[in-house]
Protein backbone atom coordinates (compact mmCIF):
# COMPACT_ATOMS: atom_id res chain seq x y z
CA UNK A 1 0.00 0.00 0.00
CA UNK A 2 0.80 3.46 -0.76
CA UNK A 3 -0.20 5.78 1.78
CA UNK A 4 -0.44 9.49 1.43
CA UNK A 5 -1.29 11.05 4.57
CA UNK A 6 -0.30 10.83 8.27
CA UNK A 7 -2.73 12.09 11.14
CA UNK A 8 -1.36 12.80 14.36
CA UNK A 9 -3.05 13.45 17.36
CA UNK A 10 -1.21 16.46 19.38
CA UNK A 11 -1.05 15.80 23.75
CA UNK A 12 0.83 12.87 24.52
CA UNK A 13 1.34 11.74 20.74
CA UNK A 14 3.13 14.40 18.73
CA UNK A 15 4.05 16.26 21.92
CA UNK A 16 6.33 14.22 24.29
CA UNK A 17 6.06 14.82 28.24
CA UNK A 18 7.54 18.14 28.30
CA UNK A 19 4.54 19.05 25.95
CA UNK A 20 6.97 19.79 23.35
CA UNK A 21 7.92 18.17 19.42
CA UNK A 22 11.42 16.61 19.66
CA UNK A 23 14.29 18.25 17.05
CA UNK A 24 14.34 14.53 15.87
CA UNK A 25 10.25 14.32 15.38
CA UNK A 26 10.06 18.11 13.92
CA UNK A 27 13.13 17.50 11.44
CA UNK A 28 11.47 14.21 10.18
CA UNK A 29 7.99 15.45 9.44
CA UNK A 30 9.18 18.39 7.67
CA UNK A 31 11.52 16.04 4.88
CA UNK A 32 7.98 14.26 4.78
CA UNK A 33 5.67 16.98 3.76
CA UNK A 34 8.48 18.27 1.69
CA UNK A 35 8.42 14.77 -0.13
CA UNK A 36 4.15 15.26 -1.25
CA UNK A 37 3.28 13.64 1.95
CA UNK A 38 0.35 14.95 3.10
CA UNK A 39 0.02 16.08 7.34
CA UNK A 40 -2.90 16.94 9.45
CA UNK A 41 -3.45 17.15 13.11
CA UNK A 42 -6.40 15.79 14.77
CA UNK A 43 -6.69 16.96 18.46
CA UNK A 44 -9.03 17.25 21.19
CA UNK A 45 -8.09 20.33 21.45
CA UNK A 46 -10.06 23.83 20.41
CA UNK A 47 -9.35 25.10 16.80
CA UNK A 48 -7.40 28.07 18.65
CA UNK A 49 -5.05 26.56 20.10
CA UNK A 50 -4.22 24.29 17.43
CA UNK A 51 -2.89 26.91 14.91
CA UNK A 52 0.18 27.29 16.30
CA UNK A 53 1.15 23.88 16.26
CA UNK A 54 0.59 23.67 12.91
CA UNK A 55 1.89 26.77 11.58
CA UNK A 56 5.05 25.29 13.28
CA UNK A 57 5.02 22.21 11.23
CA UNK A 58 4.66 24.14 7.72
CA UNK A 59 0.55 22.78 7.10
CA UNK A 60 -0.04 26.70 6.50
CA UNK A 61 2.40 26.38 3.65
CA UNK A 62 1.32 23.10 2.52
CA UNK A 63 -2.01 24.02 2.63
CA UNK A 64 -3.17 21.40 5.36
CA UNK A 65 -5.85 20.48 7.27
CA UNK A 66 -6.32 20.28 11.15
CA UNK A 67 -9.51 18.61 12.95
CA UNK A 68 -10.18 20.03 16.40
CA UNK A 69 -12.85 19.52 19.08
CA UNK A 70 -12.44 15.72 18.62
CA UNK A 71 -13.44 15.51 15.51
CA UNK A 72 -16.46 18.19 15.54
CA UNK A 73 -14.52 20.93 13.30
CA UNK A 74 -12.31 20.68 10.24
CA UNK A 75 -10.35 23.68 8.91
CA UNK A 76 -8.10 24.36 6.47
CA UNK A 77 -4.85 25.99 8.07
CA UNK A 78 -3.64 28.40 5.82
CA UNK A 79 -7.02 30.93 5.37
CA UNK A 80 -8.17 29.76 8.70
CA UNK A 81 -11.68 28.71 7.95
CA UNK A 82 -13.90 26.16 8.57
CA UNK A 83 -14.76 23.23 6.05
CA UNK A 84 -17.16 21.25 8.58
CA UNK A 85 -18.54 21.65 12.18
CA UNK A 86 -21.18 19.83 13.93
CA UNK A 87 -22.33 21.28 17.35
CA UNK A 88 -24.16 19.56 19.91
CA UNK A 89 -28.19 19.28 20.22
CA UNK A 90 -28.86 21.92 21.90
CA UNK A 91 -31.78 19.75 24.17
CA UNK A 92 -29.06 17.65 25.05
CA UNK A 93 -26.88 20.15 26.26
CA UNK A 94 -28.41 21.22 29.43
CA UNK A 95 -28.98 17.64 30.43
CA UNK A 96 -25.02 17.17 30.06
CA UNK A 97 -23.85 19.67 31.71
CA UNK A 98 -26.13 19.18 35.07
CA UNK A 99 -25.11 15.14 34.51
CA UNK A 100 -21.58 16.17 34.60
CA UNK A 101 -21.94 18.38 37.77
CA UNK A 102 -24.05 15.25 39.67
CA UNK A 103 -21.33 13.74 39.39
CA UNK A 104 -18.69 15.48 41.30
CA UNK A 105 -16.54 16.86 38.07
CA UNK A 106 -16.33 20.38 36.66
CA UNK A 107 -17.90 21.47 33.73
CA UNK A 108 -15.35 22.85 30.58
CA UNK A 109 -16.97 25.39 27.99
CA UNK A 110 -15.86 27.22 25.30
CA UNK A 111 -16.43 30.77 24.05
CA UNK A 112 -15.21 32.61 20.82
CA UNK A 113 -12.91 34.62 23.50
CA UNK A 114 -11.90 31.62 25.40
CA UNK A 115 -12.62 28.60 28.23
CA UNK A 116 -15.18 28.97 30.80
CA UNK A 117 -14.75 26.29 34.02
CA UNK A 118 -17.96 26.34 36.00
CA UNK A 119 -15.91 25.53 39.78
CA UNK A 120 -12.52 24.83 40.70
CA UNK A 121 -10.96 21.25 41.27
CA UNK A 122 -7.25 19.47 41.27
CA UNK A 123 -7.54 18.96 37.79
CA UNK A 124 -10.02 22.05 36.61
CA UNK A 125 -7.01 24.10 35.61
CA UNK A 126 -5.21 21.95 33.06
CA UNK A 127 -7.43 22.48 29.47
CA UNK A 128 -6.75 26.48 29.80
CA UNK A 129 -2.55 25.65 30.63
CA UNK A 130 -2.50 23.20 27.69
CA UNK A 131 -4.44 25.08 25.00
CA UNK A 132 -3.03 28.48 25.92
CA UNK A 133 -6.32 29.87 25.56
CA UNK A 134 -7.49 32.86 28.61
CA UNK A 135 -9.99 30.95 30.54
CA UNK A 136 -12.00 31.84 33.68
CA UNK A 137 -14.52 30.50 36.46
CA UNK A 138 -17.85 31.15 35.64
CA UNK A 139 -20.84 29.45 37.58
CA UNK A 140 -23.01 31.16 36.34
CA UNK A 141 -22.93 31.01 32.44
CA UNK A 142 -23.33 27.12 32.78
CA UNK A 143 -27.11 28.06 33.33
CA UNK A 144 -28.09 30.21 30.74
CA UNK A 145 -26.13 28.20 27.68
CA UNK A 146 -28.89 28.83 24.84
CA UNK A 147 -26.60 28.19 21.72
CA UNK A 148 -25.69 24.35 20.46
CA UNK A 149 -22.15 24.40 21.72
CA UNK A 150 -19.66 22.08 19.90
CA UNK A 151 -18.16 19.94 23.44
CA UNK A 152 -17.84 19.96 27.16
CA UNK A 153 -15.46 18.51 28.93
CA UNK A 154 -16.42 17.28 32.60
CA UNK A 155 -13.18 17.30 34.23
CA UNK A 156 -11.70 15.89 37.70
CA UNK A 157 -11.19 13.08 39.50
CA UNK A 158 -9.67 9.92 36.85
CA UNK A 159 -11.24 7.03 38.74
CA UNK A 160 -14.75 9.15 38.30
CA UNK A 161 -13.99 9.67 34.43
CA UNK A 162 -12.88 6.40 34.02
CA UNK A 163 -16.06 4.57 35.57
CA UNK A 164 -18.40 6.98 33.84
CA UNK A 165 -17.20 6.44 30.53
CA UNK A 166 -17.52 2.50 31.02
CA UNK A 167 -20.87 2.82 32.67
CA UNK A 168 -22.06 4.93 29.57
CA UNK A 169 -20.55 2.64 27.08
CA UNK A 170 -18.99 5.90 24.90
CA UNK A 171 -22.56 7.28 24.59
CA UNK A 172 -25.06 9.85 26.80
CA UNK A 173 -28.70 10.69 25.49
CA UNK A 174 -29.98 10.04 21.87
CA UNK A 175 -27.25 12.23 20.54
CA UNK A 176 -24.61 12.79 22.59
CA UNK A 177 -20.73 10.66 22.88
CA UNK A 178 -18.90 10.03 25.79
CA UNK A 179 -15.06 9.84 25.71
CA UNK A 180 -11.80 10.29 27.74
CA UNK A 181 -9.32 11.97 26.20
CA UNK A 182 -7.10 12.11 29.16
CA UNK A 183 -7.59 10.58 32.63
CA UNK A 184 -8.84 13.19 34.02
CA UNK A 185 -10.99 14.49 31.23
CA UNK A 186 -14.76 12.96 30.22
CA UNK A 187 -15.47 14.79 26.79
CA UNK A 188 -18.97 15.15 25.23
CA UNK A 189 -19.54 15.69 21.72
CA UNK A 190 -22.79 15.25 19.02
CA UNK A 191 -22.85 11.63 18.04
CA UNK A 192 -21.49 12.45 14.80
CA UNK A 193 -18.54 14.10 15.82
CA UNK A 194 -15.85 12.15 16.14
CA UNK A 195 -11.90 11.97 14.75
CA UNK A 196 -12.91 8.84 12.74
CA UNK A 197 -15.79 10.70 10.53
CA UNK A 198 -14.17 14.02 10.60
CA UNK A 199 -10.89 12.18 9.11
CA UNK A 200 -13.67 10.65 6.38
CA UNK A 201 -14.74 13.99 5.13
CA UNK A 202 -11.66 15.34 4.91
CA UNK A 203 -10.30 12.62 2.69
CA UNK A 204 -13.61 13.34 0.65
CA UNK A 205 -13.23 16.87 0.47
CA UNK A 206 -9.49 15.84 -0.60
CA UNK A 207 -9.72 13.03 -2.66
CA UNK A 208 -7.87 10.63 -1.08
CA UNK A 209 -8.96 7.22 -0.55
CA UNK A 210 -9.12 6.39 3.23
CA UNK A 211 -7.10 3.27 2.53
CA UNK A 212 -4.30 5.53 1.85
CA UNK A 213 -4.13 7.12 5.25
CA UNK A 214 -2.29 6.44 8.06
CA UNK A 215 -3.65 7.96 12.18
CA UNK A 216 -1.49 7.65 15.20
CA UNK A 217 -2.93 8.61 18.87
CA UNK A 218 -2.51 7.24 22.50
CA UNK A 219 -5.68 8.02 23.98
CA UNK A 220 -9.34 6.80 24.07
CA UNK A 221 -10.56 9.55 22.21
CA UNK A 222 -8.38 8.42 19.10
CA UNK A 223 -10.24 5.08 18.72
CA UNK A 224 -12.31 5.79 16.01
CA UNK A 225 -9.35 7.34 14.00
CA UNK A 226 -7.40 4.82 14.29
CA UNK A 227 -10.58 2.39 13.36
CA UNK A 228 -11.19 4.28 10.22
CA UNK A 229 -7.25 5.26 8.75
CA UNK A 230 -6.19 2.51 6.26
CA UNK A 231 -3.59 1.84 9.36
CA UNK A 232 -3.78 2.48 12.98
CA UNK A 233 -1.14 3.16 15.11
CA UNK A 234 -1.21 3.36 18.61
CA UNK A 235 1.72 4.98 20.72
CA UNK A 236 3.56 3.05 22.75
CA UNK A 237 2.53 5.15 26.11
CA UNK A 238 -1.17 4.50 24.89
CA UNK A 239 -4.10 3.61 26.39
CA UNK A 240 -4.47 -0.55 26.44
CA UNK A 241 -8.03 0.02 24.25
CA UNK A 242 -6.88 1.77 21.77
CA UNK A 243 -3.81 -0.53 21.32
CA UNK A 244 -6.18 -3.79 21.33
CA UNK A 245 -7.90 -1.90 18.28
CA UNK A 246 -4.67 -1.08 16.38
CA UNK A 247 -2.34 -2.14 13.62
CA UNK A 248 0.66 -1.10 14.45
CA UNK A 249 2.13 -0.25 18.48
CA UNK A 250 4.78 2.01 17.91
CA UNK A 251 7.35 4.01 20.20
CA UNK A 252 6.04 6.31 22.86
CA UNK A 253 5.84 9.80 22.58
CA UNK A 254 9.35 10.22 24.31
CA UNK A 255 10.59 7.94 22.02
CA UNK A 256 9.63 9.41 18.55
CA UNK A 257 7.10 6.39 18.28
CA UNK A 258 6.25 9.46 15.02
CA UNK A 259 10.01 9.07 12.88
CA UNK A 260 9.05 4.89 13.55
CA UNK A 261 5.97 5.66 11.53
CA UNK A 262 7.28 7.72 9.21
CA UNK A 263 10.41 5.89 8.35
CA UNK A 264 8.50 2.01 8.43
CA UNK A 265 5.63 2.92 6.11
CA UNK A 266 6.35 5.70 4.14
Amino acid sequence: MTYKMLVLDIDDTLLNSQHEISPKTFKRLIEFQEAGNYLVLASGRPTASMFETADLLKLNHYNSHIISFNGAVVSAVASRTEIFSQRMDVDEQQEVIDFIQANDLAVIAYTEDGIKVDRENEYSHIEGELTGLPWEYDEAYFKSITQPQLKFIGVGDPTICKQLEQDLGGRYGKQTNAVTSKPYFLEFMHEASSKGSSLERLCEHLGIDISQTIACGDGNNDLTMIETAGLGVAMGNATETLKKAADYITASNDEDGIVQVIDKFF
